[in-house]
């Protein structure tokens, strides 16, 4: 289930799209732009951020709000503003996509769908295929040489997450919070101990595309 995190000012109107959202399948948390400090106890984990932008505000104020959230400053982020905001985009990192208010709940839903897909490189119901590798994320399956490799859940996470985002390279605190979540106790060296036994079961040919970034962290290479 997707999570989305819904962020603005007018928080009557986020509580009706949250209960609409919810409805459509998604798992939301909303909060107000000036309450984004209590998610530091929460600390949970995002696939997407959807921010409403008042038109007393600017864009990038309220950008810089959230990414001063530790856990929230690599959120993708969709935008709701007003024509008055558009002069703005152009000068701000890390907006997805926008749409321009008024917007009906339904555009919203379809927008972030579409974001989703794009962020996640994979459709629902397809797979992944590299060589003789096979990922299935739908099912949970890996199959190599029409084998079925058995992974453990954190083993398979880690790899779905790294073959769905290719060529990024993830540091390992991101990674901890992208598949084990913020509230995981434990440290980085997980990430590198399951790293390491994902490699084992993938084989010589095939642990190669679990690249390790030398001082940053691991990518997925997009081909053998």
């Amino acid at each position: 289930m997707e999570s989305i995190l819904l962020v603005g000012t007018k928080f009557a109107s986020f509580q009706r799209l949250k209960g609409y959202l919810v409805k459509r399948g998604f798992r939301v948390a909303a909060v107000s732009v000036d309450d984004l400090g209590r998610l530091e106890e929460r600390k949970e984990r995002f696939s997407l951020g959807l921010l409403e932008v008042s038109p007393d505000l600017r864009v990038a104020q309220c950008v810089d709000r959230i990414r001063h959230v530790s856990f929230l400053k690599e959120l993708p982020l969709v935008t709701l503003l007003t024509p008055s905001h558009l002069s703005e985009l152009a000068s701000i990192g890390g907006l997805e996509d926008f749409l321009i208010l008024p917007v009906e709940p339904e555009a919203i839903e379809a927008r972030l769908k579409f974001v989703l897909k794009r962020l996640n490189h994979v459709s629902p119901g397809s797979g992944i295929q590299i060589g003789k590798l096979s990922i299935d994320v739908d099912r949970y399956e890996v199959t190599l040489d029409s084998e079925p490799l058995e992974l453990t859940y954190k083993e398979f996470e880690l790899l779905k997450f790294l073959a769905t985002h290719p060529g990024r390279v993830y540091s390992r605190d991101q990674l901890l919070n992208q598949v084990w979540g913020y509230d995981f106790i434990g440290g980085t060296r997980n990430v590198d101990v399951q790293i390491r036994r994902l490699r084992a079961k993938l084989g010589p040919k095939y642990a190669s595309l679990t690249d390790t970034v030398r001082n940053v962290g691991y990518k997925f290479l997009e081909s053998l």
